[in-house]
This record gives C-alpha cells, sequence and structure tokens, in this order.
C-alpha cells in the first residue's frame, strides 16, 4: 500500500517537526533561571573595591605628564576597630584623599567622628578637615573642632585623637558649655 502525501503537506511535516526539535533542544540549553537577575541581599558588601592604584596621564607626545598614586574619595564613611573596646570608630566626610602608600587619610568638609561606647551617650566630633594616620591609630586637625557627647558641647581649635585608647589632647581655645540636671 502507497500513501500519496502531497509534497508540499510532507515538506510542512517536516519543517515542524525540525522547528519542535529545535525549539526543545534550545530550552534544554538555556535554564529558564537564567532569564532572572541574580539579586545580592546584603547591602553591606562594597560597590568596588580598589587596590594599588596608579593615574598615569601621558602628555601629546606619548611620555608621562605626571603620575598619581593617591586615591581621591567622595563621601568616604570610614570604620576603624581599634583597641580592646570592640565599638569602632566612624568617620565621614564628604571629600578624602588617601595617600600613595596607604598611611595618611586627609578628610575634608564637614568631617564627622563618632564612637558609641557602651552604656555611655554616643560622641560626635565635627570639624572642617582632619588628617588620619591608620597605622598609628591617630588623628589630628589645626581646625576648630566641636564635641558633643551626653548634656555637653566643648570647641577647641586644633585636636590630637588617639583612637586606639580615645585619649584626645585640646590644643587651644577651648570652650565648653555643660548642662546640669
Amino acid at each position: 500500500m502507497k500513501l500519496n502525501v502531497p509534497r508540499y503537506l510532507l515538506t510542512g511535516l517536516l519543517v515542524a517537526i525540525g522547528v519542535i526539535l529545535a525549539l526543545s533542544m534550545g530550552y534544554w540549553n538555556i535554564r529558564p533561571a537564567s532569564f532572572t537577575p541574580a539579586t545580592d541581599s546584603s547591602s553591606t558588601r562594597p560597590d568596588f573595591y580598589i587596590d594599588n592604584a596608579r593615574i598615569q596621564a601621558l602628555s601629546k607626545e606619548g611620555k608621562t605628564a605626571y603620575e598619581d598614586g593617591s586615591t581621591h574619595l567622595e563621601q568616604p564613611k570610614l570604620v576603624f576597630y581599634r583597641g580592646e573596646d570592640p565599638k569602632p570608630w566612624l568617620l565621614e566626610a564628604d571629600e578624602g584623599l588617601v595617600t600613595e602608600n596607604g598611611d595618611r587619610v586627609d578628610l575634608k568638609a564637614n568631617v564627622l567622628l563618632q564612637q558609641q561606647l557602651t552604656n555611655q551617650p554616643t560622641r560626635r566630633l565635627s570639624t572642617s578637615a582632619l588628617t588620619l594616620f591608620p597605622a598609628r591609630d591617630y588623628a589630628e586637625t589645626d581646625q576648630d573642632v566641636k564635641i558633643e557627647a551626653a548634656r555637653s558641647v566643648t570647641t577647641a581649635t586644633g585636636m590630637q585623637l588617639f583612637l586606639n585608647d580615645g585619649r584626645l589632647k585640646l590644643l587651644s581655645t577651648v570652650r565648653g558649655q555643660h548642662e546640669v540636671r
């Protein structure tokens, strides 16, 4: 018995089978999960990390015009865990500059240092500029400083701060205002 199937139906059937085979192979090779973006629920992860960055600008002749190994920061937020106390120092500023060796951080414009100690009110220090030496656990400024703690406000010009043990040395023009209860 011989089937007389029109040629166009046979061709259409073969094309349909080929399309079905191609689609099923494609679905098998491509996982549907790959179409959904991966989400990271951790908001504490840094946006980026740079180690040993060096900027080199070239002149029109292709020779080095200048090199800069420092790192410029916009709105830096630094956390320092120092000494025996697990409570960190939080440092914020509008701008910052980390030197090439990382031994000095210059913070400027709206610099804020704060530390929340156990069973004590938060200590807040604000100034317009601060130089931080991370390896020495030391910070200093020659600018005006405002210190707020509990029910007192102290102002001074110039400060030395030893982050490791929390010692603070005010250099001149020290004035304090304390609220008594």
